[in-house]
């Protein structure tokens, strides 16, 4: 990883006029597709994000700014207190708070919070900026492997070409998505969910969102179906199969994404 210049940071951030990397204890927060770091003193208790490079090949950060703000108005995403255009961005820090784990869900007490945070924002009527289409993003990040990983994903994109237009067909529905609600995207704090890192949001399947939570904290049929079933208690039904088919084709997805965003 590249070392962080946090002097030459500090300067094109305006909330930390005035201020110098020594004023803060400095300690680096996890994230895969950003470097993450906690500024904290007597004062003050700030996440810092700073974007590499390679991410925003990815990102449309002016889409990302616009969902953000509209899932804080809704309550379930953290205020920046100041970003810019490139991704750069400082948060006020959530205390207490800690990200979810696999362990979480050994109770159906996390499947149902997480159901009714995904709910209220899918069922919220907001209009999110872009539309995540699965076919496309999949040959996107197909096309930029090397030979050697798509001569090794090749059966699996093959079925991923079949089945995509099934799936297609028995889902039709858009919702306002995060679109990545990995563990780490997870933070519990009070008895409360927040969702962070809104790089990839948009206008989304419902099932995208469940589909995710279920391959990052590896649920088993069961946990999968209760995590269904609470979402949509009260509500209309989702088919069991289509979920199995999402948790397929967005694990597909993210292995290709991993792979390009690393290459």
């Amino acid at each position: 990883m590249k070392a962080i210049d946090f002097a030459q940071l500090f300067a094109k951030i305006p909330p930390l006029e005035g201020t110098v990397p020594a004023d803060f204890t400095i300690a680096p927060l996890p994230g895969f597709t950003n470097d993450n770091f906690r500024l904290h003193n007597h004062g003050w208790d700030w996440v810092l994000r700073v974007p590499r490079a390679s991410t925003n090949r990815f990102i449309d950060r002016a889409a990302e700014a616009s969902n953000q703000a509209q899932a804080c108005d809704l309550g379930i995403a953290p205020r920046p207190l100041w970003h810019d255009d490139s991704g750069l961005s400082l948060t006020p820090t959530l205390k207490p708070s800690r990200c979810l784990t696999a362990a979480d869900f050994n109770t159906t007490t996390t499947a149902q919070l997480i159901a009714a945070t995904l709910g209220k924002l899918h069922r919220s009527g907001l209009r999110f900026r872009g539309r995540l289409q699965l076919d496309r993003l999949l040959e996107r990040y197909y096309a930029m492997l090397p030979v050697a990983l798509q001569n090794e994903y090749r059966q699996r994109m093959c079925d991923a070409r079949q089945l995509i237009p099934l799936v297609q067909q028995r889902d039709r529905d858009l919702v306002p998505s995060h679109s990545d609600p990995v563990l780490e995207n997870l933070l519990l704090a009070n008895d409360r969910l927040w969702l962070i890192d809104w790089e990839y949001s948009a206008m989304a399947s419902p099932y995208w969102d469940l589909a995710i939570v279920c391959n990052a904290a590896g649920l088993d049929c069961q946990q999968s179906r209760i995590l269904l079933q609470s979402y949509c208690d009260g509500g209309a039904q989702m088919e069991e199969s289509l979920l199995f088919d999402y948790r397929n084709l967005l694990q597909l997805l993210s292995d290709c994404w991993m792979a390009a965003l690393v290459d």
